[in-house]
């Protein structure tokens, strides 16, 4: 059963789907969007406000802010959770030993100012690493564990352009700087998308007691068809106070989600989200976001993504990323 209250003017849209997400969806409309552009990525922050920032610069990506993860899951103990336990495709992959001069990868690498992120499919599956099973699709995931740390009172902003295609999943999201278990310590998705869908980009939290008593508040923003989101540079900052959290797009004006710890869910579960967190980006195939759909052909083949006339429409890419205190 699906709950939808509709509210006019902003349109406001939420949703209790059957998995108990609680989903609301704003249609963002700026003036902006009159004019064809191809970045409408809101201005950059003033570098005396800036913490830290990734600009992307050198083709070089620097071990000392990233790290990679690897393989097709993780550990919950002794027991090994494959599809990094929602049924994804890909084995994340890391630089090989001849790739340390830019400490990239096919999957992963900088070009022209940008970062940019691509899974990659092959018809014959191979074994990346001895011991473990073998994939049809590649991809990269990194992080800032144990390197680099965020919290409130700030701006967190990404500056991207997302791939199209059905089973694209692209991410920029955070998770908590201690060693706590999912998803006690909360998440904080500031970036989704499903590369079937051209029109829609999601933020949402996790928080809860254990995978199964948990709830999930989901912010989508809708964009008007004729902007071509796919094809554009867009921005989402995520503004993150004590007990408060709001998601924008392309501005800083009128957030397109927002959640205070008055919320309801929060007298059944402990609000979590002041604490530390570190940041991850990567890119995901498949998996239960968008139902388990994949169109193999929408992927490269290669690192060159030969198999593509535009290869940059198969990737996430990444302008830039600002942490800026408020």
């Amino acid at each position: 059963m699906r709950i939808i209250f509709i509210y006019f003017l902003t349109l406001s849209i939420i949703v209790c789907s059957d998995n108990e997400d609680i989903v609301e969806t704003n249609i963002v409309n700026l003036k902006e969007y009159s004019v064809d552009k191809s970045s409408y990525c809101k201005e950059r922050a003033e570098p005396k406000k800036l913490i830290w920032s990734q600009n992307f610069d050198e083709n070089y990506l620097s071990p000392n802010a990233w790290n990679y993860s690897t393989s097709n899951g993780f550990y919950d103990g002794k027991e090994f959770i494959s599809g990094w336990g929602n049924g994804e495709l890909q084995y994340y992959t890391k630089p090989r030993k001849s790739e340390s001069n830019t400490n990239t990868s096919k999957n992963l690498f900088i070009e022209n100012g940008y970062l940019k992120i691509q899974p990659i499919y092959r018809k014959d599956k191979s074994r990346i690493s001895s011991g473990e099973a073998a994939y049809n699709f590649t991809s990269a995931r990194i992080n800032t564990k144990n390197l680099k740390s965020f919290s409130y009172p700030s701006k967190i902003s990404i500056c991207f352009k997302v791939p199209k295609g059905i089973g694209f999943w692209p991410a920029f999201w955070l998770m908590p700087s201690e060693d706590i278990r999912w998803p006690v310590g909360g998440e904080i998705d500031i970036l989704e998308n499903r590369g079937r869908i051209s029109n829609i980009s999601s933020s949402a939290l996790h928080f809860g007691k254990q995978w199964n008593k948990k709830s999930t508040l989901v912010g989508e923003a809708l964009i008007p068809r004729q902007v071509r989101f796919q094809d554009k540079f867009h921005s989402i900052s995520l503004v993150w106070k004590e007990n408060y959290i709001a998601f924008y797009l392309d501005n800083s004006l009128d957030p397109y989600f927002t959640i205070s710890s008055d919320h309801p869910e929060f007298q059944k579960y402990k609000y979590p989200f002041n604490r530390d967190y570190y940041m991850i980006l990567n890119v995901a195939v498949g998996g239960k976001y968008d139902d388990y759909w994949v169109d193999f052909d929408a992927f490269c083949s290669d690192r060159a993504c030969s198999n593509k006339e535009n290869p940059d429409s198969h990737r996430f890419i990444i302008d830039w990323i600002e942490y800026e205190r408020l």
